[in-house]
């Protein structure tokens, strides 16, 4: 948004029909680049690899050349305070213990080339927050990427349902018929889908009837056609909890939705580290297990003792030797020798990065944007822009609780955090320009 209210660098304003296609530029760059971001750079893919595919040449190609775009276009465009602000303390702590923890892997020179790749894709966000000059012009960019990000999906599952939709193959043969368009699995498609509407919810407020109803409409139809139980449930709930708790004022809504976080925490991997925990949800829903998540859960605490400090380094763990030497447990619904991660984002935190990597990031993540939020302007599109921010972060958040895409490299779902979490920074210290 021209980097939320502050000045360019440089002024094109004395080139006459210059100025429109600089801004139609950088409208379209934020746009694209953010469409490439969610729908990755190799859609379609039809199996899930989990963090194998980072030495892909297409990833590295793809995203270093975003990335370098993303620089030049920073170095031109953005005001030296947007910069500043990009550079908040707590996020170089964080992406300093990211490197460090690369450190104590089993492959030292994968993992650090992972965290990098990681650092690259969460930098080239900031696109769609800066470029475009004003919130009109990024309102325009946002919509254009939510359609495209439709379309794509759409167009995956009407002309190529072979990749579009689960086949039933493998390991899942529960999932036959369910969409997830572009992406690997349901659940990605889900939560992807889950942000799409609530752009097009933030649209429909901002005055976008049309373009606002049919994004929202088209993504929410998508989300139940992904069959995704986790989507499908918070989706309304945050949406609800925003928009209705708004009228509360921002330190109520804030503070909901901290407390909501802690519930959500103590009613999930709560229940394996507590039997009060365990017993409050068997009571509610006899036979819960969150779909074998529990003994996953269960099994990765039960390997990380003696590990809490440091972890096992970056993406050191699942689909490793430290797993795989593990003997097969007949009574787990899930055999973790097979699973791509802990299906909980804040577990597979502490066992990549350790303890003091997850208090890192809960600060990262949920302290500083929920304190953000609280500094927003009171003017009517700061509010609403803010709300859109909290409802996508709230929303994955929670969502994290049982499926894993924090740090994650280039995942679309985290890509998406990023946006939220940056975008709530930018707006906490600078009011909207129309």
């Amino acid at each position: 948004m021209s980097n939320i209210a502050v000045q360019n660098r440089t002024d094109f304003r004395s080139f006459g029909d210059t100025q429109w296609w600089t801004d139609t530029v950088r409208l379209l760059l934020g746009g694209g680049i953010f469409t490439a971001l969610l729908v990755t750079v190799t859609p379609f893919a039809v199996t899930f690899t989990g963090d194998q595919d980072a030495g892909s040449l297409a990833n590295q190609l793809g995203y270093a050349s975003m990335a370098l775009v993303v620089f030049a276009g920073h170095a031109l465009l953005t005001d030296r305070t947007t910069l500043l602000a990009l550079a908040r303390p707590m996020w170089l702590i964080m992406a300093a213990w990211l490197l460090v923890s690369a450190l104590w892997a089993d492959s030292p020179e994968n993992a650090l080339r992972g965290a990098a790749f990681t650092l690259l894709a969460m930098a080239t966000v900031s696109a769609i927050l800066c470029f475009p000059k004003d919130v009109r012009a990024f309102r325009t960019a946002l919509t254009l990427a939510m359609l495209a990000v439709l379309a794509l999906s759409y167009f995956g599952v009407i002309a190529m349902p072979g990749l579009a939709l689960h086949d039933g193959s493998g390991s899942e043969p529960q999932h036959a018929g369910l969409w997830r368009g572009a992406y690997s699995h349901k659940n990605v498609a889900g939560a992807v889908f889950a942000v799409v509407f609530f752009c097009g919810v933030y649209l429909f407020r901002c005055g976008q009837r049309w373009s606002g109803f049919a994004i929202s409409l088209l993504a929410a139809f998508f989300v139940l056609k992904t069959g995704s139980k986790t989507s499908i449930t918070l989706l309304p709930v945050v949406a609800a909890i925003v928009i209705i708790g708004s009228l509360t004022g921002r330190w109520l809504l804030t503070i909901g939705i901290a407390l909501t976080l802690t519930v959500m925490a103590f009613l999930t991997i709560g229940t394996v580290l507590s039997p009060l925990f365990d017993q409050i949800v068997q009571t509610v829903v006899p036979g819960t297990t969150f779909t074998g998540r529990m003994d996953l859960w269960r099994f990765a605490l039960e390997v990380f003792e003696g590990h809490e400090w440091t972890g096992f380094g970056l993406n050191a763990f699942w689909q490793s030797q430290v797993v795989y030497g593990t003997e097969r447990n007949f009574e787990l619904s899930w055999d973790p020798r097979g699973s791509p991660n802990a299906h909980n984002g804040y577990l597979d935190i502490a066992i990549s990065m350790g303890l003091p990597g997850l208090v890192l990031a809960v600060i990262v993540l949920v302290v500083l944007p929920l304190w953000d939020f609280t500094r927003v302007g009171r003017d009517r599109e700061s509010q609403r822009l803010g709300q859109l921010f909290l409802m996508v972060l709230a929303y994955l958040l929670l969502n994290a609780f049982l499926e894993s895409f924090l740090f994650d490299r280039a995942n679309p779902i985290w890509m998406a955090v990023c946006f939220a979490v940056i975008g709530l920074r930018l707006l906490s210290r600078h009011s909207v320009r129309a």
